[in-house]
């Protein structure tokens, strides 16, 4: 009777464990867990190193995780000559984010960037932009660079400083 009872137990126990499998009920222990909980937040390496060290002078340097608390601590983030070529996913995540710089990165356009809307300065030289498309929804915007590249028409620029007239944009545009 002990042993049934022990059989029983066990049973009962081993079925309360998450299941991996739906159709077997096997839980892989090796398998990384799925729970949001466990999902980094900052996915990018450079752009999670940019946040460590603009936490840094503040003595926050985490190490391990990157919490959400730590996140809106970042109001500037220099990812200056990293060879970007798309603004890197993850940064809508920095809500509190008021100046970035792109400065010497191989962007073709801002996809992304749109959703930083406390930005207040960003810098964008010396990239390869084709469009700033999105731009005009940083409304927060009070500088903007975006000498050094060479496909930006004067139309554009002009089109996006009528869409922030309170932005002061640098540009050299060369059509």
């Amino acid at each position: 009777m002990k042993q049934l009872l022990l059989i029983c137990a066990v049973v009962a126990l081993a079925g309360c464990g998450k299941k991996d499998d739906p159709n077997t009920g096997v839980v892989n222990p090796n398998k990384p867990s799925t729970d949001s909980a466990s999902e980094k937040l900052i996915t990018d390496h450079i752009v999670e190193k940019a946040i460590r060290k603009s936490l840094d002078p503040q003595g926050d340097n985490p190490t391990g995780k990157l919490t959400e608390a730590d996140l809106e601590k970042v109001t500037v983030l220099n990812l200056e000559g990293n060879q970007l070529t798309e603004v890197p996913k993850g940064l809508e995540k920095l809500t509190q984010l008021t100046k970035l710089s792109f400065q010497d990165n191989q962007l073709t356009d801002v996809t992304g960037l749109e959703k930083l809307t406390r930005l207040e300065e960003l810098f964008l030289d010396k990239n390869k932009l084709t469009s700033v498309k999105g731009l005009e929804k940083l409304t927060q915007l009070r500088q903007l660079i975006l000498n050094d590249n060479p496909a930006l028409t004067k139309a554009q620029i002009d089109q996006l400083q009528k869409a922030l007239p309170k932005c002061k944009i640098h540009s050299n545009p060369t059509k």
